[in-house]
C-alpha cells in the first residue's frame, strides 16, 4: 500500500499533510460531480416547420383531405432494426435511424403509413438521400420526393399518393 503521507516533506505537520490531501479530494470529487450536474446553455424554441414546410404542409393538406399528414417524423417511430435488441447489431443499426426524422408521413386513418415525403432543397444530398431511402424501403416505406424549388402542383401530389393507396 502507498504511504500517501510521504510524498510530503518531512518537516511538515501531519494535520498539515491531511489537510493538503482533503483539499486536492474534494477538489477531485468536484471535478467528477460537476459532470454530471453540469447546468445546461439553455435552450430556445424552434420552429417545427420551417415556411417552406409550412406552405407544403397545406399543400398535402389540401391534396390528402381524408389522410393524415405528420410532419417531422422520427425514423425510430417508424421502425426498427430486425436484429435481437441485446445484440450489438442491433445497437449499430438503431445508430443509423436513432437521429433521423422524414418531413411528412402520410397515413390511412388507421394511422397505416402509406408514404413518406421529403421536401428537397439546395442542402440535401443525392448520396445521403438515396441511403435513406435504401433504409425506409427495406422496411416497407415508399418515399416521394419533391424539389423545394419546383414544387408540385395539389393534383400532382394527390396523384402521387393515391398510387400508393
Amino acid at each position: 500500500m502507498i504511504d500517501l503521507l510521504s510524498v510530503f516533506p518531512e518537516h511538515m505537520p501531519t494535520p498539515a499533510k491531511w489537510a493538503v490531501l482533503l483539499v486536492f479530494g474534494l477538489w477531485l470529487v468536484w471535478l467528477v460531480l460537476r459532470r454530471f450536474f453540469r447546468t445546461p446553455s439553455g435552450f430556445e424554441p424552434k420552429p417545427l416547420l420551417t415556411k417552406n414546410e409550412q406552405e407544403f404542409y397545406g399543400r398535402l393538406e389540401r391534396a390528402l383531405p381524408d389522410l393524415y399528414i405528420f410532419p417531422q417524423v422520427a425514423f425510430r417511430a417508424l421502425m426498427r432494426p430486425r436484429s435481437p435488441s441485446s445484440s450489438r447489431a442491433y445497437t449499430r443499426e438503431f445508430s443509423l435511424i436513432g437521429s433521423k426524422h422524414c418531413d411528412f408521413l402520410v397515413c390511412r386513418k388507421d394511422f397505416s403509413p402509406v408514404v413518406i415525403i421529403e421536401l428537397d432543397d439546395r442542402t440535401h444530398s443525392a448520396e445521403r438521400d438515396e441511403k435513406r431511402d435504401a433504409m425506409t424501403a427495406n422496411a416497407g416505406y415508399v418515399t416521394l420526393r419533391y424539389q423545394s424549388s419546383h414544387r408540385p402542383s395539389i393534383e400532382e401530389i394527390r396523384a402521387d399518393v393515391r398510387s400508393w393507396l
